[in-house]
């Protein structure tokens, strides 16, 4: 399968979802609507012709100075055609609801558990969505920009006598 190949097919087949098609450097970047996500994963999924059949990665980024600050970007692959998709969907910050992809693509639940944990993004019908990297009781989102930097206690004010502390020099 080729580049234009696949950007053909898709944007025949989905030209409502699209907000933007690009071929960058051999990979096609596709940003879609929001409201179109599920629909257009199972699109890729069972399309004969594309056969996405492996969301490999699921990841986010955060732009402050955009309208559209934080951006969700889906990595799709195609193991019969040896051909990947990136798949963009922008919002607001405060848009922070998503769909769930795990009924299409198993491999979304731990993506979306990492990216809720770090950015705060909520999946609807995602079925454990929690805390997967930091502790539940943790406070904000990491990799939002706008996250203090100096959230963490430094090591002097960690209590040495806490249950389960060992001396650095012990260990």
């Amino acid at each position: 399968m080729d580049v234009m190949f696949a950007l053909t097919v898709i944007k025949e087949s989905k030209p409502k979802a699209i907000v933007s098609a690009d071929n960058i450097k051999g990979d096609v970047h596709i940003r879609i609507k929001k409201e179109d996500l599920l629909e257009f994963a199972l699109f890729l999924k069972t399309d004969s012709r594309l056969e996405f059949d492996m969301l490999s990665d699921l990841f986010a980024a955060d732009y402050p100075k955009r309208p559209e600050r934080i951006e969700v970007i889906y990595n799709f692959y195609s193991i019969k055609n040896n051909f990947r998709v990136f798949i963009k969907v922008n919002s607001k910050a405060d848009e922070t609801e998503y769909p769930s992809l795990t009924s299409v693509y198993n491999s979304a639940n731990w993506f979306e558990r990492e990216v809720y944990d770090m950015f705060g993004l909520k999946f609807k019908n995602h079925p454990d969505l929690k805390r997967i990297l930091n502790p539940d009781d943790w406070d904000g989102y990491p990799l939002l920009k706008d996250y203090p930097l100096r959230k963490r206690p430094e090591p002097e004010e960690i209590k040495m006598d806490a249950p389960g502390y060992i001396e650095p020099e012990k260990i």
